[in-house]
């Protein structure tokens, strides 16, 4: 009996702590991972402006305080009869050489995140805008101070953006520069603003709110697989 009990082996408590400690191992891991694809998904959504260092855009005293003026008395001129000089204009975004995406008509041309400087602002080279006169480009749009409506893209997450489709006032330095072969004056380019650097635009108008692009593509997808409501659905032909 004395050789039965010596024989029999000892138990091993470290299958025990390795029973409990992996399964253990395995749940931070897989929470961690987890709480990561948040995140992730999260700053893909936040507009990647430039990174620039903050300030380096100095605002220019004597361009603020016609800014101020120029908002103060409202006073707006055609763009056919713009003048070299600083002016304030109002229009509506037509078109431009690039787009940062959107909804077809409704692309957006410049982009920046929610409390970020004018440094981090992304947007198309030349934005044209027109009014019942005539149009104009604007350049260095990226460095413009822009005032619109903010949205929001999570409960973290917001941007401002500028749209084609958007009425606009701007207010800068006037450069003449006739071009365009449209026998309509209204359609040819009387020259542009922005050339110095200093732009201030402000949304006057936006019809249409902007939709983002998944929100279009969820959109459409709805529409294609819902019937058509009684006020959408076609008339009946009574012949």
């Amino acid at each position: 009996m004395l050789d039965d009990a010596a024989a029999a082996p000892a138990f091993e408590w470290s299958y025990v702590v390795l029973a409990v400690l992996i399964p253990a191992a395995i749940l931070v891991y897989m929470l961690g991972m987890s709480r990561a694809k948040r995140i992730g998904s999260a700053r893909n959504l936040e507009p990647k402006g430039r990174r620039m260092p903050k300030g380096s855009l100095k605002s220019d005293p004597q361009f603020a305080g016609f800014v101020g003026r120029a908002l103060q008395r409202g006073v707006l001129t055609p763009i056919a009869g713009a003048e070299a000089q600083p002016i304030m204009i109002r229009g509506v975004i037509t078109s431009a050489d690039g787009n940062l995406g959107g909804a077809p008509g409704r692309e957006c041309v410049w982009r920046n995140r929610s409390g970020a400087p004018r440094d981090a602002a992304v947007a198309a080279e030349l934005v044209v805008v027109a009014d019942s006169t005539g149009r104009l480009t604007l350049e260095n749009l990226d460095h413009a101070e822009v005032i619109a409506p903010e949205e929001k893209a999570g409960p973290r997450v917001a941007s401002y953006g500028l749209y084609i489709g958007d009425e606009i006032e701007v207010i800068g330095r006037f450069k003449p520069e006739r071009f365009g072969t449209d026998p309509d004056p209204t359609r040819l380019v009387y020259g542009s603003m922005g050339g110095d650097g200093n732009l201030y635009v402000r949304v006057h108008s936006r019809p249409i709110a902007p939709a983002a692009a998944e929100t279009a593509v969820r959109a459409g997808a709805e529409a294609l697989s819902s019937p058509p409501s009684p006020a959408q659905a076609p008339p009946e032909s009574t012949e």
